[in-house]
Parts: structure tokens; sequence; C-alpha cells
């Protein structure tokens, strides 16, 4: 089958290559905890049936504030089979510019990794009408976990609605809002389509000498788009990809993982 939206990655996976039971993991409570693409592929579709539950429409803003890690994958597919826009957010930045993007871009709900990040954002959450609900990826009690969103999606798979909004999602159609740094005034969000990103992987994807047995450790933020293009050119290609902890523990993981390809910068 042809990739023409970012979604189809996942069938294009299953169909495409032998399975394996790593195609995305990262760490919990110091064990690598590993998705099969049936997987992966399952909770995606869950998390998609609560957002049709929950009323989530075409062109409504969905952001992401969380470090690597197999729930960004999971939650980014999603959004993008409703015909949802992702707005992924660097976790390292200002409560200024936290509370200028959810309000710039509309953003109705939240999905957030941790207690560190919420204790920065909590507090203006309030303050921003337009935000409908707050997930998480750990449990607080203060917000819903994202397992409450896939159960709920469990208890109201609708195929039929789900079908029917992916069979209406166009490669032109808007994918993802990322956001500048911000250096020269307010953030600006830059607006890329299905296409957009797709043509990028495609053409990179003869420069990685392996086959779909090899592994990708991921540590860049997949916020930014480079790291993004990757992890999906890593999907096109069967590899698998291991999300690393921190820049502290990248080094201990690299020897757990001993990949085949990583993508750096200087610092590292």
């Amino acid at each position: 089958m042809e990739v023409t939206r970012i979604f189809d990655l996942l069938p294009y996976h299953e169909a495409t290559f032998k399975p394996k039971e790593d195609v995305v993991a990262s760490k919990e409570n110091g064990d690598w905890v590993k998705y099969s693409i049936k997987q992966y592929r399952e909770i995606v579709d869950n998390i998609s049936y609560g957002f049709l539950s929950l009323g989530v429409q075409p062109g409504d803003k969905i952001a992401q504030i969380s470090s690597n890690r197999a729930e960004w994958n999971f939650v980014d597919m999603a959004i993008l089979q409703v015909g949802a826009i992702h707005v992924p957010i660097y976790p390292t930045i200002s409560e200024s510019d936290y509370k200028y993007i959810l309000s710039h871009a509309e953003v109705t709900y939240v999905f957030i990794s941790g207690q560190d990040l919420l204790r920065k954002i909590d507090h203006i959450l309030p303050e921003i009408t337009n935000i409908k609900g707050v997930y998480t990826y750990k449990d607080h009690h203060e917000h819903k976990h994202l397992n409450e969103l896939i159960d709920l999606g469990k208890q109201n798979a609708n195929h039929t609605q789900l079908d029917a909004r992916k069979a209406a999602i166009m490669p032109e159609d808007l994918a993802t809002i990322i956001y500048t740094s911000g250096t020269t005034g307010k953030p600006k969000g830059v607006m890329l389509t299905h296409h957009n990103i797709i043509s990028n992987f495609k053409v990179c994807a003869y420069i990685p000498p392996f086959g779909e047995e090899a592994k990708a450790v991921s540590y860049l933020p997949l916020c930014h788009v480079y790291e993004r293009m990757l992890n999906y050119l890593y999907h096109y290609l069967g590899f698998s990809i291991y999300y690393a902890e921190n820049l502290g523990t990248i080094t201990d993981n690299m020897k757990d993982v001993k990949p085949d390809i990583i993508s750096t910068v200087p610092r590292l």
C-alpha cells in the first residue's frame, strides 16, 4: 500500500514487515516496555475512538507536552486519524510561552507526561478557556490518565465512524502546527501537511544502509520536526525505535539496545 497520510504508516508497517515485539519501546521503572505493531495499532484505534466519543472534530487542535516515549506516537497517530491537528510543545519552554501557544493554537485537549511538567502549567490551565480536558501518562489524581481515554474508546468503538474520518483526510490536509522557539518575538506556528512531512522522509529513505532488523535510539525531541520526521522514517523502513530516558542515561540506554542508527547533535 502507498503511504499518503502519516497514519498510513501503521497498516503499511503491518503489511510490509515481519512481526516484531519492539516496533516502539520506552523505559518504565527500569525495564523496556515494548509494543508490537498489533498492540500499537490497537492502542491508537482505541484512543481515536475515545476522541470520537469526546466529540473531537476535524481541525481541532490537540497538544502534547512530553519527552520521547511510546505514548507520544500513540497519541500522535490517534490525533491524525480523526482529522485533528497535533500541536507538539517543548517540555522546556517558559510558562508565558505555554500560555501563549495553548491559547493562540486554540488547543482543546492537552496530553502531558508527568508531575514536573504539570507543575509548570497546572495553574495557568484554568485561564485558557478553550481547553476541555487534560490527560497524563502517569497517575496524577488531579487529571485523567491516558488509560481512561483508551477505556472510553474500547467502550465506544465505532469502526464505521473512524473509517469515514480516515477516508476523508487528504495528503494536503493540515497535520501539525509546530511552534518556533520565539527568539525573535512570540512563537510562530508553522503549519505542515501530511504531504509536507511524508515527502521529506520518503526522499531520505535510501540513506540508512539497514533492513527491517535495524534498531534506532531516539533522544532528540519529537516535538521538533527533525526527529519527528526521522521517527516516521524509521516506521517506514521497519526499524525498531527505542526512546532514551534522557540525556543523562543515553549511554546506558545505548549499551542496552546496541542501536544501528541514532540521530544526534554536537553536544552528545
